[in-house]
């Protein structure tokens, strides 16, 4: 993985974290609304954006063995992590009412 300072990667890097940041929630909620509906644009947007977040975790990981521990934290435990933490601040939320 190259870590050059380039405009175009550094910009394409940050955007793609964010992508995989909001994917990391949205996309099973794209998929799992419409479940089994295959002829669906929702489906096929989930599924992207679950691509994304797998590439994310990719890269999150090769940044890890280059010993950068900023880019496996940001690319690779937080659209893990992410999903969790969404599900229990909404089950803390919805449960205190």
């Amino acid at each position: 993985m190259s870590f050059r300072r380039d405009p175009y990667i550094t910009y394409m890097n940050a955007a793609g974290v964010a992508v995989a940041w909001i994917g990391s929630v949205l996309g099973p909620l794209f998929i799992f609304s419409t479940f089994g509906d295959f002829s669906h644009p929702n489906t096929y947007i989930g599924a992207a954006l679950i691509l994304v977040v797998l590439l994310s975790i990719k890269d999150g990981i090769k940044a890890r063995k280059n010993r950068n521990i900023s880019g496996f934290v940001a690319m690779c435990l937080v659209p893990l992590m992410l999903p969790f933490v969404v599900i229990i601040s909404f089950y803390i939320f919805w449960s205190q009412q």
